[in-house]
């Protein structure tokens, strides 16, 4: 039996994969969009500050400015690539070999906040042998927990 925070987070995410070319190479996008009943103010925080960002996605260390690196604890690493806060945040994630980029994209949706994570992966051996599971697996995860962060 599925638990009810997880089958109401599993209907709240709209979900979408293409491919697209990009600077003449293809790339594939994985796309999850949510709402979530916080504020933008809270979402970005939960996104950027660090102690809070660890009780969701894991703790991180670095240079956590646009230009500087990052890594998560037994995760990915990369460079933030862009931020604009509180509205967008964009970063290259590098997991062993593989290099790719995430982006996320926050909006102010009826009194809550409208969450679009997109993130576009090279058609790699991970990404051949995974689908589209090489990235949207985790962000499922990590968007499941964020939506327990928010709720308390």
């Amino acid at each position: 039996m599925t638990p009810a925070p997880l089958l109401h987070h599993l209907r709240a995410v709209s979900r979408v994969v293409e491919r697209r070319n990009t600077d003449g190479q293809t790339v594939y996008v994985v796309q999850a969009t949510r709402r979530y009943a916080a504020p933008r103010s809270a979402v970005w925080a939960a996104l950027s500050e660090p102690r809070r960002l660890a009780r969701w996605l894991g703790p991180i260390s670095g240079d956590l400015r646009v230009g500087g690196r990052f890594q998560l604890e037994g995760n990915a690493g990369g460079e933030i690539l862009a931020c604009d806060p509180p509205r967008s945040l964009s970063v290259s994630w590098e997991l062993g070999d593989d290099r790719s980029g995430v982006e996320v994209r926050l909006s102010d949706d009826d009194g809550g906040t409208r969450l679009v994570l997109e993130h576009s992966a090279s058609p790699s051996e991970h990404w051949r042998t995974y689908g589209p599971g090489a990235t949207g697996v985790g962000w499922e995860l990590g968007l499941f927990g964020l939506a327990r962060h928010l709720a308390g």
